[in-house]
């Protein structure tokens, strides 16, 4: 990855490189404070753009999951949930299921093992579910001169965004950045089934811009008018009791590494608001902020881990 960074880092710099223009004004003056754009330096920047975007998304991939697409989910119960947002970690660029690295899209076996079903008519009738919904779609493509038949997710629901692709043009605005191999790290623990990975794709909706708290009204960017959404009020969204709700966030964790060091870190953090107990969910796994993540947005993440390793 260094060594594919380092050449993109070169192509930057030589993108940078501007001609430099002599403006002279009707008096014959020369002015240093006119700056001229031409259309060469105007693709210049739009390329640097795109490769940032490349550089991003090729060292920490993630996939953009629409926030307003979960209520269109009320009929699954959160076990179902949670396999749909685990599939939605394996789209490429244009939303068909393929595995990382591989040319080809993925079969029916490598899709239940994503999934960690294993048993075959069980994965069937979640999949034919799936496909009555509209959730995903099965179509033939042709790569590489053959004929295969490959599953697709409904960009309704996620997409992610590169320098090429069908969904290049998405508004990103009402989605939530969901990184990959974080999520895909927290459903390959044993402790974890996919009923707890739908708690986190039902977090999704409430999830504030730059707090990443839990809030009823997630649009309203300034903090004084938001409005936290308390732990009973998200445990009856997923129609379970506010004990078990506890329960599940305080075994929730994933490993990540952080600086070198692996760690074992909590999904959700709970926040003490007036009366109430409120939620964070950990920006490491998922967030609405672009680019890189402050380190104030997760930082009673890592400090409740130093004091529970203690």
């Amino acid at each position: 990855m260094s060594v594919v960074k380092n050449e993109m880092d070169k192509v930057e710099q030589r993108l940078r490189a501007r001609e430099t223009f002599t403006v002279i004004d009707a008096n014959g003056e020369i002015r240093e404070d006119v700056r001229v754009i031409t259309a060469l330096q105007e693709e210049q920047a739009r390329k640097i753009k795109e490769l940032k975007i490349y550089k991003q998304t090729s060292e920490n991939p993630f996939v953009f999951v629409e926030m307003g697409a979960v209520n269109k989910l009320s009929t699954l119960d959160n076990k179902m949930l949670g396999y749909f947002l685990v599939l939605q970690t394996y789209i490429d660029y244009n939303n068909m299921l393929r595995n990382r690295g591989d040319k080809l899209p993925m079969k029916n076996v490598e899709i239940r093992r994503a999934l960690n079903i294993s048993n075959r008519g069980t994965f069937n009738k979640i999949m034919a579910q799936f496909e009555e919904m509209g959730l995903l779609y099965r179509k033939d493509v042709e790569l590489y001169g053959k004929q295969y038949e490959a599953v697709f997710i409904n960009n309704e629901y996620c997409f992610r965004k590169g320098i090429s692709g069908e969904n290049k043009g998405k508004n990103t605005k009402s989605a939530v950045r969901v990184f990959l191999d974080s999520l895909q790290d927290v459903y390959a623990q044993e402790k974890v089934n996919a009923g707890d990975v739908g708690i986190i794709y039902r977090a999704i909706e409430f999830l504030h811009l730059e707090s990443n708290i839990l809030v009823t009204n997630p649009f309203e960017r300034d903090l004084l008018f938001a409005q936290a959404l308390s732990i009973k009020e998200f445990a009856k969204s997923l129609k379970i009791t506010k004990d078990a709700l506890y329960k599940k966030i305080r075994d929730l964790t994933y490993p990540c590494e952080y600086n070198g060091e692996l760690l074992e870190l909590k999904v959700f953090a709970k926040i003490t608001v007036g009366n109430e107990k409120v939620l964070k969910l950990n920006p490491l796994l998922a967030c609405r902020q672009s680019g890189s993540i402050p380190k104030d947005v997760y930082a009673e993440f890592i400090l409740e881990y130093n004091n529970r390793s203690k």
